[in-house]
């Protein structure tokens, strides 16, 4: 046994000057010890602890782990970092329920005295020890959540804004299903979102910051009530901050909110970056509200300043549908018409189109009135093929074919004005013209 000590302390002394520049400097460093052999003894084991770790011979690394933690606990950061590693290789082999909670807390008390010998480093300081003390006990008792949001906590408080993104998102996930379990109150959740989101947003990660916001949606949290108090306070404070808007406006948007509040902000920040996508979300939300003058102010003035043919097109078919709505038959037209110049195989534009006819054909009279039946079968006519992503809406086309045939002029009528079947009309009926075929409903 004599013999194997020897050979170990020499070995250790032989490594020695990978701690300085000397074999003399660690004896002159007061962080391994009080004196000369204090020191020399402390730099020993730690050598013996280096030894033992590396050969994963971790009981015996202990003995030397709690004479340094003991003796020279601020000689190196690798003491506590290989002393984790070594209770997180007993947790994992841990069987009774008991010692693998007694290992939990000594790992706990390791990243402790790390976090209080070495807090004041400069990249790997207490912040960043406690960020990786609350992984460690989420990733070993997960059931604790008070103790999960206690180390989580205590994490975010020491870190002063420097965190890692992934750390928050790990963070706001528990935050998240403690608040789906009703483990947590809303108030609370939204204070602990709103400082987490200031940090998500220095951070500069935007995939991160998808991350965090996609949890934040789908976490039942953001509802109008709680959306409305959070941003109203901000709002209050920079009333014309674009990108607190634009969040807030999304945000309420996306939980289709209609009280005043969201109105005030989503016409704010359309005054501030006006779009074609913030006038549609708006348009939305005041049709739902039947306040349909300001829904199309809003679509008017984003298809004239929209240059995308996609989203132009989309305007158009916006307004139309609206039109109708308002019994606009005339106006539902022209942006229908509109739609199909920009793209010419939209079946809804034909549909709305069909159905602007139908509707203007009640103010002309009596032989008119049928001919513009004609131009409204047509028009179905066309729509019904393009309408293959609506299955329903070709089926009410299809079924308006059948009801529109019956409204044709009697085959007597026609040839009365000396039109046959299949010859060319022009329908002139007020604003409703065209050029379509005779039929008759032989009647």
């Amino acid at each position: 046994m004599k013999r194997i000590y020897t050979k170990m302390a020499l070995l250790a002394v032989a490594g020695l000057t990978t701690l300085g520049a000397s074999a003399q400097s660690y004896l002159e460093d007061p962080k391994w010890g009080d004196n000369p052999e204090n020191r020399k003894q402390n730099v020993l084991e730690y050598n013996y602890f280096s030894e033992q770790y590396n050969n994963q011979n971790y009981d015996q690394a202990l003995v030397y782990f709690r004479n340094l933690i003991k003796n020279a606990p601020k000689a190196s950061q690798n003491i506590y970092i290989n002393g984790a590693n070594i209770y997180k290789n007993k947790i994992a082999r841990s069987t009774a329920l008991a010692e693998k909670k007694l290992y939990v807390d000594t790992l706990m008390m390791v990243y402790d005295l790390r976090a209080e010998h070495f807090g004041d480093h400069a990249t790997r300081g207490r912040g960043y020890i406690l960020q990786n003390k609350a992984r460690e006990y989420l990733t070993f008792n997960p059931a604790d959540r008070d103790g999960v949001m206690k180390y989580f906590k205590e994490a975010v408080d020491a870190s002063e804004g420097d965190l890692d993104p992934n750390f928050i998102n790990i963070y706001f996930q528990e935050l998240t299903n403690d608040y789906k379990n009703d483990n947590i109150g809303a108030e609370e959740f939204m204070d602990i979102y709103s400082v987490l989101e200031k940090y998500m947003i220095a951070s500069g990660d935007e995939a991160a910051k998808e991350t965090f916001e996609a949890l934040f949606i789908t976490s039942g949290a953001a509802d109008c009530t709680n959306l409305e108090k959070m941003f109203s306070s901000r709002l209050a404070e920079s009333p014309d901050d674009k990108e607190t808007l634009a969040k807030a406006f999304g945000l309420m948007a996306n939980a289709k909110c209609s009280s005043d509040f969201f109105f005030s902000v989503g016409e704010k920040y359309y005054q501030l970056e006006p779009s074609s996508n913030t006038a549609l979300l708006l348009a939305g939300g005041f049709e739902e509200k039947k306040d349909f003058e300001k829904a199309l102010k809003y679509l008017n003035e984003a298809i004239a300043s929209e240059s995308e043919p996609d989203m132009k097109e989309k305007l158009c078919l916006r307004v139309a549908s609206s039109q109708l709505g308002l019994g606009n038959a005339r106006s539902a037209a022209d942006f229908a018409k509109q739609a199909i110049d920009i793209n010419p195989e939209s079946g809804l534009a034909y549909y709305l189109l069909a159905q602007a006819y139908a509707t203007g054909a009640s103010s002309c009279s009596d032989f008119a009135r049928s001919s513009v039946y004609w131009l409204v079968y047509d028009t179905l006519a066309k729509a019904r093929p393009l309408l293959t992503d609506d299955e329903d809406m070709a089926k009410q086309a299809e079924t308006q074919m059948a009801t529109y045939r019956g409204y044709f002029p009697a085959k007597e009528e026609c040839f009365f004005r000396g039109l046959t079947d299949g010859s060319s009309y022009t329908v002139s009926c007020g604003w409703i013209s065209g050029t379509t075929v005779v039929r008759s409903s032989g009647r």
